[in-house]
């Protein structure tokens, strides 16, 4: 009998006990001692079957993939050990499953790329690199039986050599155990760089939403290769820098700031507040489902897009601490010590502009990560408007929005 098949009759013998029940205590009222036996008997045998038909329901208890890692063409996967009521961590069989294409229903679950027994962590090879590769694990016990589970993982960068910071946001685990859809949010730095095997594999993820949060200086200045033939897929949402002197400071370029003036702090509050207009376009596009998937981006990827990311997984229930991980992750993506070895040089170069005494190391957090300044949003979200949910009704996103973008990212 197929565990399914075992499941229903479980329920449906459930369903005769609760429907005896009631005569069951009619008959203490109005029949004879025999028939009153007879009729517990029934009941007792009833749930006995119920029983052995539970036990028969064992699964393994497995949590699934917990990480999937991407390298010179292997794949390193992991996880935390499954247990079961009569197999021994030891002899579990974990099952790995693969597809380029996200979604349960791509996978042939009859044909593993490859097992291993007693084992929390795997190498798989010969994968196209080119393509994301998209893994589901699953434990079998010593009996044959499969824990079932639809846990997706993937190594969510894509290691775009003219945009490292280019990757998908989905696959977080909910606070209700819910996953993220893979291949339908992604976040990025700017595009300007673009080598044509970088086009391709953009190309290949079906965009049908580029939001480029950058001023209108940056845009001409560093032009998004992929924006010439798809201007139709394009908003331009020109989010302002946030903090007060940033956004006050009449400077000829960005080099002239002076950087030791930002409220690093409350970087991301400011960028909150300064932009609600920006945000409710954003948020507008995520709640209509013919949009995805979608790209968002800025510069950098890491600070405007930053809160924009930050949003929504946090409607999506995501919680603090893996968006304050989803954050961090530019600081392993991106060379930040190349970042501020070119910085160095640009402010020698342009040493005339350079307010006097700004170094390198004042502007370490305009290019790398500012994580209390992440935590310090959080926060801020959470005490002065009761939670994501009260900050986008308050820009406009209604209640219904907001549950259509659940509808859409969240899995069933």
């Amino acid at each position: 009998m197929s565990k399914k098949s075992v499941r229903i009759v479980a329920l449906v013998l459930l369903g005769v006990l609760l429907a005896a029940l009631p005569g069951l205590v009619g008959c203490a009222k109005g029949v004879s001692q025999k028939d009153y036996d007879a009729l517990a008997a029934e009941l007792t045998a009833a749930q006995q079957q119920v029983t052995s038909l539970q036990a028969q329901l064992d699964i393994p208890v497995f949590q699934g993939l917990a990480l999937a890692s991407l390298e010179d063409s292997i794949c390193h996967l992991s996880w935390i050990a499954a247990t079961d009521n009569d197999t021994e961590q030891a002899s579990i069989r974990y099952d790995v499953f693969d597809s380029d294409n996200p979604g349960v229903e791509n996978y042939d679950f009859s044909n593993p790329v490859a097992s291993i027994v007693g084992a929390t962590h795997i190498d798989v090879s010969g994968l196209d690199a080119t393509t994301p590769q998209y893994f589901i694990v699953r434990a079998v016990d010593q009996d044959g039986t499969s824990d079932q589970n639809t846990i997706e993982q993937a190594d969510r960068a894509l290691y775009l050599s003219g945009s490292p910071n280019f990757r998908d946001f989905g696959g977080y685990i909910s606070s209700e155990g819910k996953q993220i859809n893979w291949g339908l949010i992604y976040r990025s730095d700017n595009l300007a760089k673009l080598t044509d095997d970088d086009m391709a594999r953009v190309n290949n993820l079906g965009l049908n939403r580029i939001m480029d949060l950058r001023q209108e200086s940056e845009r001409q200045r560093d032009p998004d290769k992929t924006y010439a033939g798809n201007e139709a897929i394009y908003d331009l949402l020109p989010y302002a820098y946030g903090d007060p002197y940033l956004m006050s400071a009449e400077v000829p370029i960005e080099l002239a700031w002076d950087v030791r003036l930002v409220d690093f702090s409350n970087w991301y509050i400011n960028t909150l507040e300064a932009n609600k207009d920006g945000i409710k376009e954003a948020f507008e596009r995520y709640a209509d489902p013919s949009q995805y998937p979608i790209l968002v981006h800025c510069t950098g990827g890491k600070d405007r897009t930053g809160v924009t990311a930050a949003l929504l997984l946090l409607l999506l229930d995501v919680p603090e601490t893996t968006i304050v991980e989803d954050y961090m992750l530019t600081s392993e993506l991106v060379d930040i010590q190349k970042k501020m070895d070119d910085m160095e040089g640009y402010l020698e170069g342009f040493a005339s502009i350079v307010p006097a005494g700004v170094t390198v190391v004042d502007w370490m957090p305009m290019l790398g990560c500012v994580q209390h300044s992440m935590n310090n949003l959080l926060d801020y979200i959470d005490t002065e408007y009761n939670g994501v949910e009260g900050f986008l009704e308050s820009i406009g996103i209604t209640s219904s929005q907001q549950q259509a973008i659940r509808d859409v990212l969240l899995k069933d």
